[in-house]
């Protein structure tokens, strides 16, 4: 029989290849547009690229996650890596003609993030599922968190080094040569998958993609993540092209130094928020105060006139994130029925991700005034953050007082 000491081993293996993952997507989430950009794509067109890489991900996660219930998690963590490394392949080998366009299958774009790397459809079921309390829990997903963003700097420290290679292959091929580094990268995370432990349980075989137990809780998590991602699609995903836009005179150097920093404040937060105690109200709380807090910087940002200045509120904004996170993600799964992990955690995923498409008018917002895409995706994750707090605190504490009248006669 397995222990926790078992899990704990493959945990070690699931930190690393978050780690390898996160290094790789971190620096081709900032490239990405960037890129696009440099060999000829309109700021529409990058848009719509971001719009297609966000389609192709929601499908993955979706069919992923029920695979997930059925097979197991760990066997969706590597299918689902085979993607990005298909996507990092195509643009390490070519920079024109149509193959261009298939690198929006891997989900290597849509937004800049230390969490980027952290999460794939399987990893927080498979946490879910070897580590049933809900400290364990956030412990874990805070250990992933932090471990991700703090390796993502490594994404950032690589966009930075672009102008050192830049001297031996040019502008587009040192890019290239980038983007083959992090397909070797996430291709070290897929074989690391391989020694990661689940726990072994009975195979669920109920017909519906989500049983009735989990519904309501699902719905609720929908609805939430909808309008975050409604406020990430808009002021996300081109992010590094915005800063190249509103501020003509930075260099992918110094776009590259933001992220860097902004992914060590996310590992910052991310470990913070594993090593204290959230259960419950609190955890609810805090995360949606977080949501909150991550949208009202987004407005000042968007109208700063310096790069150094936006690039503060831009770092502080992550560490939000990175400490809001895990509570949100133990709350996440913690409503659902053991055998709807995989299915459950892919459609709250999957919701975020389809609001999200609305990162194909970033690019047309940007154009008609560049402040705007920033501006309206803070005030709409703003929103998000008060419907949070609405779903997961105030009708908790409703639900929990009908509860007690009812036990206490």
């Amino acid at each position: 029989m397995q222990n926790v000491a078992s899990y704990d081993r493959g945990f070690n293996f699931l930190l690393l290849s978050r780690s390898a993952r996160s290094v790789a997507l971190s620096f081709s989430a900032i490239s990405y547009p960037l890129y696009l950009s440099l060999i000829g794509f309109s700021n529409v067109d990058v848009g719509l690229m971001a719009f297609l890489v966000i389609l192709f991900t929601v499908l993955q996660t979706i069919i992923l996650g029920a695979i997930g219930d059925r097979i197991g998690y760990r066997a969706t963590l590597f299918l689902g890596e085979l993607f990005p490394l298909s996507s990092l392949a195509i643009l390490f080998l070519v920079h024109s003609g149509p193959l261009i366009y298939l690198s929006v299958i891997g989900g290597i774009g849509g937004g800049p993030g230390g969490l980027r790397g952290a999460f794939s459809p399987g990893t927080t079921a498979i946490v879910a599922k070897n580590w049933q309390d809900p400290s364990s829990r956030i412990a874990k997903l805070g250990l992933l968190t932090s471990t991700g963003a703090f390796f993502s700097t490594f994404g950032g420290i690589l966009v930075i080094s672009r102008q050192y290679v830049e001297f031996l292959f040019g502008s587009v091929g040192s890019y290239q040569f980038l983007f083959g580094v992090g397909a070797l990268l996430v291709f070290m995370s897929l074989i690391s998958i391989i020694f990661v432990t689940e726990r072994k349980t009975v195979p669920v075989k109920h017909k519906k993609l989500i049983t009735t137990g989990s519904r309501k809780h699902l719905g609720k998590v929908v609805l939430a993540n909808v309008f975050n991602g409604a406020g990430i699609g808009l002021s996300m995903p081109i992010l590094s092209l915005w800063f190249k836009v509103m501020y003509p005179y930075a260099t992918s150097t110094e776009i590259g130094i933001v992220f860097t920093l902004s992914y060590l404040s996310t590992a910052l937060g991310s470990f913070a928020a594993s090593r204290i105690s959230m259960k419950g109200e609190r955890a609810g709380k805090i995360g949606a105060y977080g949501r909150m807090l991550q949208g009202l910087l987004m407005v000042p940002m968007a109208f700063s006139p310096f790069l150094w200045l936006a690039g503060i509120i831009y770092v502080s904004r992550m560490g939000i994130t990175g400490f809001g996170s895990p509570s949100r993600s133990s709350i996440n799964v913690g409503g659902l029925k053991e055998g709807d992990y995989g299915a459950g955690s892919g459609i709250q995923a999957s919701a975020a991700r389809v609001a999200q498409t609305t990162s194909g008018s970033s690019g047309y917002l940007m154009d008609f005034y560049t402040p705007l895409p920033e501006f309206l995706g803070g005030l709409v994750q703003f929103g998000a953050g008060l419907v949070y707090y609405v779903l997961f605190v105030t009708r908790s504490r409703q639900v929990e007082a009908i509860e007690g009248t009812v036990k206490d006669p």
